[in-house]
């Protein structure tokens, strides 16, 4: 699992319990220049060092999955497309391949001049409200932390220039190279989303070459969706879609599936055959 950027485990705790929980082995991953509080290091460093774990990860399991929030699903991609081998699944939440959402200052195309303005290089991105949630009674959680601590499960506080000029390097490798991905793929996004607009979701869905791709629509959340109004749909899809991904590189299927696990698309589905009977 690979978290936002400058962030950590945090933001991935409750899903990775969950995860835990439905019988995987879960590893978040923490990575030198990316992950809060460690030594500056180029983009390239950060897909790297993924890999590696990925590697090890392989010598004592039979599948590989990578599940990516926001920068990390970014990171995720391009880690996939670098892999020799297709990955067992790809779970990309809130995938950060622009920094376009209605929340965003207008002044952010700048800093794709930053080799030419000198003021660019002391710029921090700050957290400021919504903090990446809908749901009031989080939003207020975490802007009373960020009071006393700079990281919370939503985040950094500020993040700084130098990562954000790396991970603007790592979109750009993350689009260029697309069509590289093959493996199945989940695709999760919240269509009010204020940081990242939903065409990017859109966008990844119909470039990849994933024969087994799903994209998901939120209609209740904001950027940071494992922790938001539907942090439950999020971690429920995300299990059925790993375990079916999971089983299908297996001789024998280890995961019973459902094939629809959120009561929301369950009631949905009931009135759509409630209609087709009555016609």
């Amino acid at each position: 699992m690979l978290h936002g950027l400058g962030a950590n485990e945090m933001e991935l705790q409750r899903l990775a319990k969950d995860l835990h929980g439905s019988g995987f082995s879960v590893v978040v991953a923490c990575i030198e220049g990316y992950t809060h509080d460690t030594p500056s290091q180029n983009w390239s460093v950060w897909v790297d060092q993924v890999l590696a774990q990925i590697w090890e990860l392989e010598k004592k399991y039979t599948t590989v999955s990578l599940v990516g929030l926001s920068m990390g699903a970014v990171l995720a991609m391009v880690a996939a497309q670098r892999h020799p081998r297709p990955l067992a699944g790809l779970v990309l939440l809130s995938a950060a391949l622009a920094y376009d959402g209605w929340s965003m200052p207008w002044y952010r195309f700048l800093l794709n001049f930053s080799n030419w303005l000198p003021f660019v290089n002391s710029y921090r991105m700050k957290e400021s409200e919504p903090y990446g949630v809908k749901n009031e009674e989080m939003r207020a959680s975490i802007k009373a932390a960020l009071k006393s601590k700079d990281i919370t499960e939503s985040g950094v506080g500020e993040i700084r220039f130098d990562l954000i000029k790396q991970g603007q390097l790592l979109i750009r490798e993350a689009r260029a190279n697309a069509h590289l991905i093959d493996c199945p793929t989940l695709v999760v996004h919240a269509v009010d989303d204020e940081v990242v607009h939903i065409r990017n979701a859109e966008w990844v869905y119909r470039k990849i070459n994933s024969e087994e791709k799903e994209i998901i629509y939120l209609g209740d959340s904001y950027h940071m969706i494992t922790i938001d109004n539907e942090r439950e749909t999020v971690s429920q899809e995300t299990t059925r879609f790993l375990k079916k991904s999971v089983n299908s590189q297996l001789d024998k299927p280890l995961f019973d599936v459902a094939p629809i696990k959120t009561s929301h698309m369950r009631r949905l589905l009931r009135k759509i055959q409630t209609q087709v009977f009555q016609i």
